[in-house]
């Protein structure tokens, strides 16, 4: 069964929906990984969220915002070049994992199950730490990039 799920450019200044970013029928498990992602990219533009809500429970909404490096001092342009420095594309959703090296993100491979199916994702996006290898990560930032296919996670090396 499918939902509609609509997402709507939000402006703090002017406290109102000033446009219709998309629309799209998608299924009731996709849902859970595109309201727990932190932000969306549609055709190259990113937009992070600032809400969601549900009408009925059947049209779904998400809120928000061109994305601003500046929000992030640390890590907001380092997460704006890593988008468009890597740009694989997939035919169908999968996981995409960054780390941070004090400077950038780079790729990397984690010793986890490969989800395939969107609540394996959304368990995913749940954690705020991933163990691989005993080494444990702390997830940064969450992007769904719908141009590539690519949940892309940005983590940094937890020393314990």
């Amino acid at each position: 069964m499918n939902n509609t799920l609509t997402y709507l450019e939000w402006s703090e200044h002017e406290q109102r929906v000033v446009k219709t970013i998309t629309d799209a029928a998608i299924t009731r498990d996709d849902i859970f990984v595109r309201k727990l992602v932190n932000a969306t990219v549609f055709r190259n533009a990113l937009y992070e969220h600032t809400a969601n809500e549900c009408e009925d429970g059947m049209r779904h909404s998400i809120y928000a915002k061109p994305y601003s490096e500046h929000d992030d001092a640390l890590y907001g342009q380092a997460i704006r070049n890593a988008l468009h420095e890597y740009v694989a594309v997939s035919p169908y959703m999968e996981a995409e994992y960054l780390l941070w090296n004090g400077y950038r993100f780079n790729p990397c491979a984690l010793a986890l199950p490969t989800p395939s199916v969107p609540l394996e994702f959304a368990q995913l996006l749940l954690d705020h730490y991933i163990v691989s290898e005993q080494r444990t990560y702390e997830t940064i930032y969450t992007i769904y990039d719908m141009d590539r296919s690519k949940i892309v996670i940005f983590l940094k090396g937890v020393n314990l």
